[in-house]
């Protein structure tokens, strides 16, 4: 098949693009990248598609950089397709966050892919990676140890990004623009071994080639056909697992200990991926190594201890369970107090819950109904000052209904394995300076009901919203 040919089948085998869709093709001014809108441009009205460009000037090359988005300008006028440009400083965007240079210039350049697709609303975004960068990309990531994840190489379809050229080769891709007296631009960076990629391109593969491997290409590429087959079971039983395993609030994913350990370690791994990406949205900055962390850290941590992961997630171990939270949300509830009249309710923002207070005659058998959410209280007991409903303060103290002494409220959760993220939103009503209720879990043994009461203060948790102590 010729080039033309391979597009279209690849188009067709992965479902790239549908009738009416607008797409950007992300043009450096290479020879991939001017083959890919070429044949955007030549096809679109066969394909009912609408056609855009996106050229990002990184600043790495000096002039050549300013040369590059001046052709694309040029190219794109004379095709007739609509332009968007940016100029970004990526050597010291790479400085200042501590990449490397392709790294930083990924980043960059997608984010302000993401950019344009947001203004113009477009629906795919194609990129002009080859059968070529697929190979070099398997074997990048085979050094580097990756996991069966990075056997698969570059993905022709992920998200909203497509990669149509995925299955031409680079000599393909050339001889077909030149057979059509189409210009295009050379990256000098692309000769230096200086970067990782091309030292691979430009070194290890050749060597390989030719003393040891052929048909490497075809090698590389079957390597990660099998890859995806076995993955994609992998991935299936995975799924099943964490619909067990795995329990969802907001801001947070919590995970079963118990459960999770008696995975099958392959089935955890990608258990502790499905995870990661609920709370991230993508694992594209997660690598095998902070999975296998992960993993390693639900496994043998103790209880309280904390780990940082990318994108500013962080995971606390727990009583029996692991919680990964998105950016430390929801892990910090401020200091809040509010009135509670008698009779009357106060709204608690912070905890997510409504408390109830008024009087009611007491049972003279004590057949008071049994619920963690309602407390029962000698009203003469309690005394005459406004009842206050706050959180928890540093030296707070009450006497557990039972218990011969005072405990700290600290070590009260502590002992009733609170976890530590909760603690901050239990709502604890007090009266004249005491602790009465920690609500939802106990009363303060001073407060409680005997055979002299003669008025029932009663205090309701009238709903519950996000407010679940005894979800442990």
């Amino acid at each position: 098949m010729n080039v033309n040919e391979i597009f279209l089948s690849t188009l067709k085998k992965y479902n790239m693009i549908q009738k009416g869709d607008k797409i950007i093709a992300g043009v450096s001014g290479g020879p991939d990248s001017v083959c890919l809108l070429h044949l955007l441009v030549t096809l679109q009205g066969e394909l009912n598609i609408y056609v855009y460009a996106a050229h990002l000037d990184h600043m790495i090359r000096g002039d050549e950089s300013g040369q590059d988005a001046e052709f694309v300008e040029k190219l794109c006028k004379s095709w007739n397709i609509e332009l968007f440009t940016e100029r970004l400083d990526v050597p010291s965007y790479a400085s200042a966050k501590g990449l490397s240079m392709e790294d930083a210039a990924r980043r960059v350049r997608y984010d302000f892919f993401k950019r344009v697709r947001s203004e113009i609303k477009a629906d795919k975004i194609a990129t002009g990676h080859n059968r070529d960068d697929h190979e070099e990309t398997i074997l990048m990531n085979i050094l580097r140890g990756s996991g069966l994840e990075g056997l698969l190489g570059i993905e022709p379809v992920r998200d909203f990004y497509i990669r149509p050229l995925i299955e031409i080769p680079r000599e393909e891709i050339e001889e077909y623009l030149n057979q059509n007296n189409i210009p295009f631009r050379i990256d000098s960076t692309n000769l230096t071994t200086d970067y990782f990629r091309n030292s691979i391109r430009l070194e290890l593969m050749p060597l390989i080639e030719q003393k040891y491997c052929p048909h490497l290409g075809k090698s590389l590429r079957r390597l990660s056909e099998i890859a995806r087959r076995d993955l994609s079971f992998i991935k299936e039983e995975a799924q099943k697992a964490s619909r067990d395993v795995l329990d969802f609030e907001p801001f947070c994913v919590i995970i079963n200990i118990g459960k999770f350990l008696n995975l099958h370690e392959a089935i955890k791994y990608y258990v502790a991926r499905f995870a990661i990406e609920k709370i991230a949205g993508d694992t594209k900055d997660f690598e095998e190594k902070h999975t296998a962390l992960l993993v390693k850290f639900i496994e043998e941590s103790e209880t309280g201890k904390i780990i940082d992961l990318p994108k500013g997630i962080i995971g606390i171990k727990e009583y029996g369970r692991f919680v990964l939270y998105a950016d430390g949300k929801d892990t910090d509830v401020p200091d809040y107090i509010y009135e509670l009249s008698v009779p009357g309710k106060v709204v608690i923002a912070e905890s997510g819950v409504t408390i109830e207070a008024d009087i009611i005659p007491p049972d003279p058998n004590f057949n008071m109904p049994i619920d963690p959410n309602t407390a029962y209280l000698d009203f003469d007991k309690v005394g005459n000052c406004n009842l206050i409903v706050r959180n928890r303060r540093a030296g707070d103290k009450f006497k557990p209904l039972g218990a011969d002494g005072f405990k700290k409220i600290k070590e009260f959760f502590i002992d009733e394995k609170i976890p530590r993220r909760k603690r901050n939103k239990i709502p604890i009503v007090e009266s004249c300076g005491n602790i009465i209720w920690v609500a939802g879990m106990r009363i303060d043994d001073r407060f409680k009901l005997d055979d002299k009461t003669k008025k029932v203060l009663r205090l309701r948790i009238i709903n519950e919203g996000n407010f679940d102590i005894l979800d442990r």
